[in-house]
């Protein structure tokens, strides 16, 4: 019998201004799906941006650290990043956090991959979970992948949304999981509609540390209620 997938929906791209406003807009139709948002905040966020995803974390949602400085040249850097340079970035940007008052829940790259080194030193400080290009994985010790929900990175338009898995010449089921990531700088309504979508064929939203456990955090209740300090226009 084939699973039910789980379904991660991603923001980045946050900003002042319309960014910000854009993911206001995706908090709340998500929240009216009741869908969580894992929202991927850079290394040194603007207070606006950081009250905002402190502020949605406590509503239920996930924030991931993406990157641990501002320019990342596509993300390429971090699929060789040593170890002793992955600590020192991933502490001053850590330290940024913290000074804004705002706790992340894991780390997600650039690019959508990690290197053996940033893996280690995000075991190391205590960050292991990890989302990449292959799905959401707790991290051990050493920074090796242990416990994970495989799925690729799926943006919003994509000819396929989720493609099945081939292993040889035989096609396999859809992935477990179901990762839709957007810029909300874009626009949400693709989003809104791939969610549609997902939830169409009965994905079960998650944040990434209810996928790999022990869950760090509880799921956002059905009856959450999101008051206006949370940042959402409807409630």
């Amino acid at each position: 019998m084939v699973g039910v997938a789980r379904l991660l929906v991603s923001a980045a791209g946050l900003a002042p201004g319309a960014p910000l406003d854009a993911a206001v807009r995706c908090c709340d139709a998500l929240d009216a799906r009741r869908v969580p948002l894992t929202l991927l905040v850079g290394p040194r966020p603007h207070p606006e941006v950081a009250a905002f995803a402190a502020a949605r974390r406590r509503a239920g949602d996930a924030v991931l650290l993406r990157g641990t400085r501002e320019a990342h040249d596509g993300g390429r850097p971090y699929r060789r990043l040593p170890l002793l340079e992955a600590r020192l970035r991933l502490a001053g940007a850590l330290r940024s956090a913290e000074t804004l008052g705002l706790a992340v829940d894991g780390f997600a790259a650039p690019g959508w991959a990690a290197s053996a080194g940033t893996r280690r030193a995000l075991a190391e400080a205590g960050l292991d979970l990890l989302l990449d290009d292959a799905g959401v994985h707790r991290l051990g010790p050493d920074g090796v992948r242990t416990t994970g929900v495989a799925g690729p990175v799926v943006r919003p338009g994509q000819p396929a949304s989720f493609p099945g898995v081939r292993l040889g010449r035989r096609r396999v089921v859809e992935p477990a999981l179901r990762h839709l990531t957007v810029d909300v700088a874009t626009g949400v309504r693709p989003l809104v509609e791939a969610v549609d979508e997902a939830l169409a064929a009965d994905a079960i939203p998650a944040v990434p540390a209810a996928l790999v456990g022990p869950a760090g955090r509880r799921p956002r209740r059905p009856d959450a209620v999101v008051d206006p300090e949370l940042w959402s226009t409807t409630a």
